[in-house]
Formats: structure tokens, C-alpha cells, sequence
């Protein structure tokens, strides 16, 4: 797979989230955290996104899923606390986006968003 991969500047963050959730709201998402003291674990297998934020006065990086429908009534929030770096991937032109935020623990957590039947204007 070719993966384009840049680092985000902080002072991008914001920004750039908001403009993910705009972009995705309502799309399939994955959460995968990579911790150093329990391996690989899978937070979240396609479930809806509900948003995606970076708050930069409590210093935190927040993803919501679920909360849309019936279904998934509840949104679900995973939050990462003081990230220290982020990457951003486009592994399929127009379909899949991905990023991995990197923690002050030096853990890593993957967000693999999934574009299928969201039409863009």
C-alpha cells in the first residue's frame, strides 16, 4: 500500500479536525491503540463518526463515534491526553483517510476513517 504520510504542525490541529468531522461526520471509523505495556487493542470497529477535536487549552485529542440513530444511540468519546505528534495518511485517494496520534507515554493510536456512500459537492 503507498502511503503519502506528513507530519502536522500543532497549530494545525484544530483546524484540521474540524474540517475532518465536516468531511466524515457519519462515516465508518476505526480505532486501533498501540500501547507499550498491553500490545495491540482495537477501541472501535466501524462505527460511525460522531466527531473528531483537538482541545488545545486542556491539551487533548478527542474522537466520538456512534450517537447517529437507533443503532448506535450513545456516542462513545476515546481521548488521548497531551498528544505529542501527528500523522496524517491518505491510503486511498478519495475513499480512506488515516492518522496516528503519538502520546507524552510514547503510545500510538490509529484512526482509519472509511468515505463509502458519503457524496462530496
Amino acid at each position: 500500500m503507498n502511503q503519502q504520510r506528513s507530519e502536522l504542525a500543532r497549530e494545525e490541529w484544530r483546524e484540521f479536525f474540524d474540517t475532518m468531522t465536516r468531511n466524515y461526520e457519519g462515516a465508518e471509523v476505526m480505532v486501533e491503540v498501540m500501547n507499550k505495556d498491553f500490545g495491540d487493542l482495537l477501541g472501535v470497529e466501524k462505527l460511525p463518526l460522531a466527531y473528531l477535536e483537538y482541545d488545545p487549552k486542556d491539551d487533548q485529542f478527542s474522537i466520538g463515534v456512534g450517537g447517529r440513530d437507533g443503532r448506535y444511540p450513545v456516542v462513545l468519546r476515546h481521548v488521548i491526553d497531551h498528544p505529542q505528534r501527528i500523522l496524517t495518511d491518505t491510503l486511498q485517494q478519495g475513499t480512506v483517510r488515516a492518522f496516528d496520534v503519538f502520546d507524552a507515554e510514547g503510545d500510538q493510536t490509529i484512526v482509519t476513517l472509511y468515505l463509502t456512500s458519503v457524496s462530496s459537492a
